[in-house]
């Protein structure tokens, strides 16, 4: 018989402050199993559930096979696939299937979320169902009921968001369970916000930085407040957050400045760039900093490489001439990755290291348009200043090529990157792959592995380990900003706005008039996009605010209200206004064409977390092959309970 994907979990394979760390593993019998009985009687063993749930973080950004959040990225508004050379992430129309490849970066990773989602939420169950067995006072077994509670509703937050009407697991699961029933979102929201209702008034106002708080909670909560349209409660929680826990905007240059490459790229420090360094995210100094997942380089057990200097760059390096970057002269390559080791600098002193500057750059996701250039209105936004260095554009590289040493292209050695030849011709033909700005200040994260300095000379300079912000303040204004929105308050929300663009040195503001309507949902989204650029799950966000339109009005029945033919979702509508590469017509030079359809808003639950449900019916969502089969899904909290889920 299969596993069911809602069984327990192991914690065997990760769990280090359970293991021991002595050879004693190699001797051929085994000396100890997992028994939950066991392993979750004690305080210990609840809080190393409670440290999985964290470390497991990590991987829901990024993953095991690819930097995960990359697929939420493609299926918005702000990013597509860059792959060129093969298909399935273009024409998500027939490519994502409930049988298709759904957890690989070069079609996509949705069944990573699902599998990161249950498996971490399974964890959260062991710890609330075991605790009350425990001799515990009441304050302690409190708090550690609330850490599991926010752990399991963020899972569910992105879950719902991502495939619609799901199981909710509300307690562990120790025997084989064949017969789980798909839950309302509405009834998942209603269940999160009483979790999260308690764990606000009994977690710890503060802790280490890897640990959730009171602002955590709130900030989530918040979230849950507006899918479920209690504004007022969203915008009391928001303000809580804001103006009770002690946290603050970050305005000035703070903490450790790193300027990595002074002589090639000098860095001017500002406050953006100090906010996102990893060293600075999790430190007394940065009041913005509400959670951090952390991930260091001197910590081996933990650390993760966060691989977004090789999925999110240009492919610059791209050594095809039929699609690598030439030279004006359009006779020769005129870039490379050849490590700048010291035996090479002793032959070429004035060489660039471009691959340790910005990453190898294999990108598997690129930025639309709208990301990369058209939301950016104001020459002053920090966010988008190559005068400071925070933001990179491909003319900010050099020609580096040593080849082009003693040939007739030589002068352009060490010049900018040019996309035009002097007539007009194209100088690199995959454009969606090899040529676009980014936000630098955001991606670069020392690779410490892959410096020369330490003795590497390979090419593959990916981007190293470093503390990932979860929440920080500058979302919380934003959530208060739609708070406001949603209640007709349209001053309050762009005052909102217009503090988070402060920050960033913006010279222009949104009035009221501007917040009014659907236009002024998109202001708020768009400053999203600026703010939380790599940053957010910004599919999961669109789809919230989809939901929370449609509730609001009045068009709302099920997932497939957002799904369906007739349906005009707001996600839809940013597809349509912002992205420019789905059903616009455009092609990779593989031949494969951006199309994206309707019913692509939630994801195909794969037909192999379905099949092995013998007894009960887990639904498929609309637009997918299986959606026929579909039964009603449990309506009510009462009902939820009596199935023992």
């Amino acid at each position: 018989m299969k596993n069911n994907l809602f069984k327990s979990v192991s914690l065997t394979l990760v769990l280090s402050t359970l293991a021991s760390c002595s050879e004693s593993w190699l001797d051929p019998e085994p000396l100890s199993f997992y028994e939950p009985n066991i392993t979750f009687s004690t305080v210990e063993g609840l809080e190393g559930a409670l440290t999985r749930c964290r470390s497991d973080m990590l991987y829901y950004f990024l993953g095991s096979n690819g930097t995960a959040v990359s697929t939420e990225l493609i299926f918005s508004d702000v990013a597509v696939s860059a792959i060129s050379d093969l298909s399935g992430s273009q024409n998500f129309t027939s490519d994502i299937t409930s049988t298709s490849n759904n957890l690989f970066i070069g079609t996509n990773l949705s069944n990573a979320f699902w599998t990161s989602g249950v498996s971490g939420s399974s964890f959260a169950n062991a710890v609330i169902s075991r605790l009350p067995e425990l001799d515990l006072d009441e304050t302690t077994k409190n708090q550690m009921l609330s850490r599991a509670y926010f752990h399991h509703a963020w899972r569910y937050y992105h879950l719902t968001f991502q495939f619609g009407d799901i199981p909710l697991v509300t307690k562990e699961i120790t025997t084989p369970k064949l017969d789980f029933r798909s839950v309302k979102m509405e009834v998942i929201i209603e269940k999160m916000i009483k979790d999260l209702e308690f764990a606000v008034e009994n977690i710890p106002e503060r802790d280490d930085w890897g640990k959730e708080n009171k602002g955590t909670c709130l900030m989530l909560l918040t979230k849950y407040y507006l899918a479920a349209g209690e504004f007022e409660k969203a915008l009391n929680a928001a303000n809580t957050l804001i103006n009770n826990c002690g946290y603050e905007l970050m305005e000035e240059p703070f903490g450790t400045f790193e300027n990595p490459y002074p002589d090639v790229r000098p860095m001017t420090r500002n406050v953006l760039w100090d906010l996102h360094r990893p060293v600075n995210k999790s430190i007394s100094a940065n009041k913005e900093s509400i959670m951090t997942i952390i991930s260091r380089y001197e910590n081996q057990d933990s650390r993760v490489p966060t691989m977004f200097l090789y999925n999110f760059t240009p492919f610059w390096s791209m050594t095809d001439v039929n699609r690598g970057i030439l030279t004006p002269s359009k006779q020769n390559i005129g870039i490379g990755r050849q490590a700048g080791t010291a035996e090479f600098m002793a032959q070429y002193p004035d060489y660039i290291d471009q691959r340790a500057v910005c990453g190898r750059g294999e990108c598997f996701i690129r930025p639309t348009y709208f990301a990369e250039k058209s939301m950016w209105t104001d020459e002053n936004d920090l966010r988008h200043d190559r005068k400071t260095g925070n933001w990179m554009a491909m003319e900010d590289l050099k020609y580096n090529n040593v080849n082009l040493l003693g040939t007739d292209d030589e002068k352009y050695y060490l010049k900018p990157l040019q996309k035009y030849a002097d007539d007009g011709t194209l100088l690199c033909k995959d454009t969606i792959r090899c040529w676009y700005g980014y936000p630098y200040y955001k991606l670069w994260v020392d690779d410490v592995d892959r410096d020369v300095a330490n003795g590497y000379k390979g090419v593959d300079y990916q981007g190293g380990p470093g503390d990932m912000y979860l929440y920080r303040l500058a979302e919380a204004y934003l959530l208060r900003a739609e708070a406001y929105y949603w209640l007709n308050d349209y001053a309050k929300a762009a005052e909102d706005v217009n503090r988070i663009r402060k920050r960033a040195h913006c010279t222009t503001f949104f009035s009221a008039a501007d917040m009014n309507g659907l236009d002024g949902l998109d202001v708020i989204m768009d400053e999203r996009a600026r703010e939380l650029m790599y940053e957010e799950f910004r599919h999961v966000e669109l789809v919230r605010v989809s939901y929370i339109k449609a509730n609001k009005e009045g068009t709302y029945l099920s997932p497939k209200s957002l799904a369906d033919e007739s349906s005009n979702s707001y996600w839809w509508h940013r597809i349509v206004k912002y992205n420019n590469y789905y059903n616009k017509g455009v092609t990779t030079l593989h031949g494969d064409e951006y199309k994206i359809a309707k019913h692509n808003i939630f994801w195909p639950i794969t037909q192999g977390n379905i099949d092995p449900n013998l007894y009960g019916r887990i639904n498929q969502n609309y637009g997918y092959a299986g959606y026929e089969k579909n039964e009603p899904p449990i309506s009510s909290l009462e009902e939820l309970e009596a199935s023992g889920q």
